[in-house]
């Protein structure tokens, strides 16, 4: 289990939610984007519950080991649909070429190395 420190608070959930959660929020956050994410938590009594994060581009979040002796949170569709909605958001910017131009090679700004690219001009 993994607790998400935020803001003031946290919250206590399952490993898998808490990366999905943190991966979005790094997508959104590099295209200034904020969206929110409805998530199971363990609370400060240990009850399941639902919490609700707003996740912005000023987010700031700090994950750690959370020690638990009960079964590990899940929610399978929960992972897979804040996963869809980070790659969603996560392409390339649009780049504007030329009538009939060929395309402009583009570097994500998601990525970790910026490799030097030729590109030729339309005319050749």
């Amino acid at each position: 289990m993994k607790r998400l420190h935020y803001v003031e608070g946290h919250v206590v959930t399952g490993d898998d939610i808490a990366e999905a959660v943190v991966a979005y929020a790094r997508a959104l956050a590099l295209r200034g984007r904020s969206d929110s994410v409805d998530l199971p938590g363990i609370d400060v009594d240990g009850e399941e519950r639902r919490f609700q994060l707003l996740l912005g581009p000023s987010s700031q979040m700090l994950v750690s080991h959370e020690p638990w002796h009960g079964d590990e949170l899940t929610d399978e569709a929960l992972v897979a649909d804040v996963g869809r909605r980070g790659l969603q958001i996560s392409g390339p910017d649009p780049v504007a070429t030329p009538s009939g131009g060929s395309p402009v090679a583009v570097v994500p700004l998601e990525a970790d190395e910026f490799t030097p690219v030729e590109i030729s001009s339309p005319e050749g």
